[in-house]
């Protein structure tokens, strides 16, 4: 007479406990817990260059600041939330820092 039991250590694999992605073009939040769409922001071109929309403006400089720990947590998080659910891998914590940025300077009009 034994008793079946489930083996104290299990050798899963970490990607097991991932959720499948939502199907594109399908949103799973409902309409109250989605967050409101953020108006996309226009680059403002450097003085001296050219302004041609056909020129793309490139990132440069490294903007060297210090932010808490916690803020650069959760930067992490937002960009691999965002990267998650909506496929786009060209989302990254420097893309958002920079709409975080532009977003700030046109609010106070600079």
């Amino acid at each position: 007479m034994s008793v079946k039991r489930e083996p104290a250590i299990r050798k899963t694999h970490p990607a097991e406990l991932i959720p499948e992605r939502p199907p594109k073009g399908e949103s799973t939040a409902t309409p109250s817990t989605q967050a409101a769409p953020t108006p996309v922001v226009q680059a403002v071109p450097p003085v001296g260059s050219s302004g041609r929309k056909d020129e793309e403006e490139k990132l440069s400089m490294t903007h060297n600041t210090r932010i808490k720990p916690s803020t650069k947590e959760r930067l992490r998080r937002g960009v691999d939330k965002l990267r998650y659910e909506t496929g786009d891998r060209e989302i990254s914590e420097a893309s958002m820092t920079e709409a975080a940025l532009n977003e700030y300077l046109q609010a106070r009009g600079l």
